[in-house]
């Protein structure tokens, strides 16, 4: 509703100005209207408007102005003037507070009230004297507006068009109208301080979901009516849960704020960029021309975050998946668009990830396939549906004890045993990898506890720990599992992949030096895929290196891997780490690896993972466990 100055705030006139009563009526007149708009949650820029031409009004043959500083604090800048002319505005813009800064930038100074009188001769006026001409400003009053706080933060000023000093009522109008106008300023900070709360991310300071949906459902209307295109990204960080648990939240935090700002730098003003929860943000992109300009905007992503972070000395990579829908082609609702472009986001994940993929139809039946096995397995933990089945692994040099791989198995009540590769990506995404890491490490701690209790000679039972179990409290976690069975730790032995110990976290190492130092072995996992050099390794407290499967497939015969493998296995032996070999299947790759100095075997040329009822069989056939008759072996 538009405030109607000679309706709304006219104030009751008299002929006699001079009259004290008369002159009060009018000041409380002006003050309940204007209080009233205020009461009512009017506009504030409406206000502000109607208390100028009010004042205008009142004092006669003279223009109102309103000035505040700008976000610095540093200069004054129009708010209010809806009777001076814009290249006058723009003149008087970015004025800076001082003591011959006319009657405002003055007043603002000593945070006191000026009356000026004659513009043109008056010293503080000097430096404006050609904008007074110019606009034939000849007198000027000017009231400092304060906060609540009594807190200088702009002016409220009269300039008239004819040399005078203002009488007593035009003084007291001056600071009724500077009161009035703090009032209103204040409300409306304080209303955008409500509002950036209920609509901005508090981390980021971008826009959030709530803002989000909100303009996304103006933009489909819009888009609907004008027949426009509008594009949107559904933006996840890969690893991101990794960061925040490694090196905390903190850390994690700057990373969004980075990541927010990196993003931002590359769209439009129009565009809009919010952060979605976690570590995902969603940008709406207005009025496309065609579709696959929102492919340009994701490859601008891409490479914008290609770029390490740096925080508090670590060098940090982020990498986002990104997932896009169009409307109207996907979708013509705000729940549809983001619903498809988050299924595209997990296709993008699928497929490697720092990538972007576009929304098809048919990506919706495998997102509800993914929610469905996270629904079930997150079941499955509480019904003890997993089970654990074992490897074994063989040693070059005869030995009494024998040492296995725990691997987890998922006994599915309808589909039978399923293997981790159905699951384990699954679990990682979705959390549930914690609770499944600690079940696996329990419950290979109770097995091996009642095969020690069976007599029988276990050497390590090794357990593979994700990388986003490897956080604060993990050696905790593996020690209480040890506790709890009775099983000694210098039984128990922790995998941890080569990609994940790369990151040089000081809380991983920290971690790895505690379960180290609680008598646990500790083996790199996948070595050769995560590029450790010499000097990392040194620093790590590990005991064995795993070479990676995929070398070993392609040995003997492929140079590159073959060279590849005799150098880790130099690095292990000039570090006095034990080196296991794994996805061994034929009797060429065993001379190979035992020419070159390696320690150990695993693979199904000796053994598949076996339940505990098979291995224990194996075992009783095989007494003491030996390896199998091989002529390499013997």
């Amino acid at each position: 509703m538009t405030l109607d100055t000679h309706d709304t705030l006219q104030m009751p006139t008299g002929t006699d100005t001079d009259n004290s009563n008369e002159q009060n009526n009018r000041l409380l007149y002006l003050e309940k209207n204007i209080l009233e708009a205020v009461a009512l949650n009017k506009d504030p820029q409406e206000i502000l408007d109607a208390l100028c031409q009010a004042t205008e009004f009142t004092a006669e043959s003279c223009v109102a102005t309103i000035m505040v500083f700008n976000e610095s604090q540093e200069s004054l800048h129009i708010r209010s003037a809806p009777s001076v002319p814009e290249d006058a505005i723009q003149q008087i813009n970015g004025l800076i507070p001082g003591e011959q800064s006319g009657s405002c930038g003055t007043a603002v100074y000593l945070q006191q009230p000026v009356y000026v009188s004659d513009t043109f001769n008056d010293k503080l006026w000097e430096n404006l004297k050609p904008f007074a001409k110019e606009h034939h400003i000849y007198a000027c009053w000017s009231h400092p507006i304060k906060s609540r706080e009594n807190k200088v933060i702009g002016s409220f000023a009269v300039s008239s068009f004819e040399c005078r000093a203002p009488n007593q009522f035009q003084k007291r109008l001056l600071s009724v109208a500077a009161n009035i106008a703090g009032i209103v300023l204040q409300r409306e900070k304080q209303e955008k301080k409500l509002w950036n709360l209920a609509h901005r991310d508090l981390v980021t300071g971008v826009p959030n979901r709530i803002f989000l949906h909100q303009q996304l459902d103006h933009a489909i209307e819009t888009a609907s009516r004008n027949k426009q295109r509008l594009g949107v990204l559904f933006i996840d960080l890969d690893k991101f849960k990794v960061i925040n648990d490694t090196y905390g939240h903190k850390t994690g935090d700057n990373v969004l704020i980075e990541t927010a700002q990196r993003i931002s730098n590359t769209i439009r003003a129009t565009d809009t960029l919010a952060r979605y929860g976690g570590d995902e943000f969603v940008l709406l992109i207005e009025n496309l021309s065609e579709s696959y300009d929102v492919g340009l905007v994701a490859n601008k992503i891409l490479s914008a975050l290609s770029e390490p972070i740096y925080h508090d000395g670590q060098k940090l990579k982020v990498t986002p998946s990104i997932g896009i829908s169009v409307f109207p082609e996907d979708g013509t609702t705000t729940e549809t668009l983001i619903s498809h472009a988050d299924t595209a986001m997990y296709q993008a994940k699928a497929n490697g990830r720092n990538n972007y993929k576009c929304y098809e139809p048919a990506l919706t039946q495998a997102i509800q396939h993914r929610h469905q096995v996270e629904k079930e397995l997150r079941q499955a933990i509480k019904q003890d549906e997993l089970v654990l089945h074992y490897q074994p692994q063989y040693f070059k040099l005869h030995q009494k004890q024998f040492s296995v791989e725990a691997l987890v198995r998922w006994q599915h009540p309808e589909k039978g045993l399923i293997y981790p590769d159905y699951f384990i990506e699954i679990a990682e995404q979705s959390g549930l990898i914690r609770e499944l890491g600690d079940w696996v490490i329990t419950n290979a701690c109770l097995q091996g506890k009642k095969w020690l209790d069976k007599g029988i000679a276990l050497d390590k039972i090794a357990i593979n720990i994700s990388g986003m179990q490897i956080t604060k409290g993990c050696s905790g976690v593996i020690q209480n599992a040890l506790a709890t069975s009775g099983l000694p730790p210098r039984h128990l032995e922790i995998e941890i992949t080569e990609s994940t110990m790369v990151q040089e976290s000081r809380d991983v190492i920290e971690e790895l030096h505690l379960i180290q130092a609680a008598g646990i072995s500790i083996a790199l996992d996948d070595f050769g895929t995560g590029y450790s050099s010499l000097n990392q390794l040194q620093l790590l407290p590990i005991n064995k290196l795993k070479i990676d499967r995929s070398f070993v497939s392609k040995i003997p015969g492929q140079i590159n891997n073959e060279v590849i493998t005799r150098t880790i296995i130099a690095m292990g032996r000039s570090l006095g780490l034990s080196v296991l070999a794994e996805g061994v299947e034929n009797e060429e790759q065993v001379g190979f690896l035992l020419n070159e100095g390696c320690d150990a075997f695993q693979g199904y040329l000796y053994s598949k993972p076996l339940s505990v009822a098979d291995l224990e069989e194996k075992l009783h056939e095989q007494s003491p466990f030996e390896q199998p008759a091989s002529p390499i072996l013997q």
